[in-house]
């Protein structure tokens, strides 16, 4: 078993993409206004590292009593239970003062409702734990706590835009534990968004070799193509998103953008106008459907009614 598997089976049994162990990911849609979430863990990469993608029943699956309490609080911080959460957490603090995961999950939780800079305060609390005595950790436990929070520091900087903080943060984290899949995930959605896609590419290949389900990673892949204009290797990847996903707010518009460079322009435009979209997501698609109907109407009435889906 492996150095982080053993870590999780110690705490939590899972937690990241942000937050499993406790760790937290950047999200491919850009915020939390709609349902990212993931139904299984065979779409998730992250499911050993962070629960911030799993849906309700994953998370219920969960509460089990033979659990231990950070990983019971974990679970009722990404349920929205925060007060439950904290308090299976502050009832055991004098226990638990040089334990960094357990300074880790309050930040989390913090973090979860927002609350910013008591999730930075606990943080730091957990790094000042790495480096104390606590004959229950060892190098390689300290050190794994030491990413995981470091990699959830990256996420607040992220928050409000130090993005040089984040990036520096999350680079770390890899650099003190390479196997760790969430900071390399976190990195690459740093270079697409500042168009830096043939290193994100490098990035998401890698992980890719590890989970060639991944929703977002591969969602992360079609964009990071789109960026170059590799519009082939764009639709290679939307395309082996699993079906149930390619609705989602943020993936239906790439996905209708490349049905219609495949000249698929009826169902681009079925897609497009029967989908409800995150706010953030309206103007975008809306352009997307707006150039699909022209490009509609300048065809021959002939090729639109081939091009309708049977």
């Amino acid at each position: 078993m492996s150095m982080k598997k053993n870590i999780i089976k110690k705490l939590s049994s899972s937690f990241i993409a942000t937050l499993a162990i406790a760790t937290l990911a950047v999200s491919c849609a850009g915020g939390p206004s709609f349902n990212n979430t993931i139904q299984k863990d065979q779409y998730d990469l992250l499911s050993e590292e962070s629960l911030m993608r799993y849906n309700s029943n994953r998370l219920q699956a969960m509460e089990s009593p033979k659990r231990d309490f950070i990983s019971l609080a974990l679970v009722a911080c990404h349920q929205d239970k925060i007060m439950k959460g904290m308090g299976l957490l502050e009832e055991k603090m004098q226990q638990n003062k040089t334990n960094p995961f357990y300074w880790n999950a309050l930040g989390t939780c913090n973090t979860l409702s927002k609350e910013y800079p008591k999730a930075i305060f606990y943080y730091e609390l957990g790094m000042e734990a790495t480096r104390a005595s606590n004959k229950d950790l060892n190098d390689a436990d300290k050190k794994l706590a030491e990413a995981v929070i470091s990699n959830n520091l990256g996420l607040i900087h992220l928050t409000f835009k130090r993005y040089n903080e984040a990036f520096d943060a999350f680079k770390k984290a890899n650099t003190i534990v390479p196997n760790f899949f969430t900071p390399d995930f976190n990195m690459a959605q740093l270079y697409i968004e500042f168009n830096e896609s043939a290193k994100a590419l490098d990035i998401l290949k890698r992980l890719e070799a590890k989970n060639n389900e991944d929703i977002d990673v591969l969602y992360s892949l079609s964009l990071a193509y789109y960026k170059e204009n590799d519009m082939d290797s764009s639709y290679k990847y939307i395309t082996k998103i699993q079906h149930d996903y390619l609705n989602r707010a943020d993936i239906v518009g790439l996905y209708a953008y490349n049905l219609m460079k495949k000249n698929r322009l009826v169902e681009a435009k079925t897609i497009l106008e029967h989908r409800l979209y995150a706010s953030e997501y309206n103007q975008r698609n809306e352009l997307i459907l707006d150039e699909v109907n022209q490009k509609i109407k300048d065809m021959p009435k002939e090729t639109v009614k081939e091009n309708k889906i049977k």
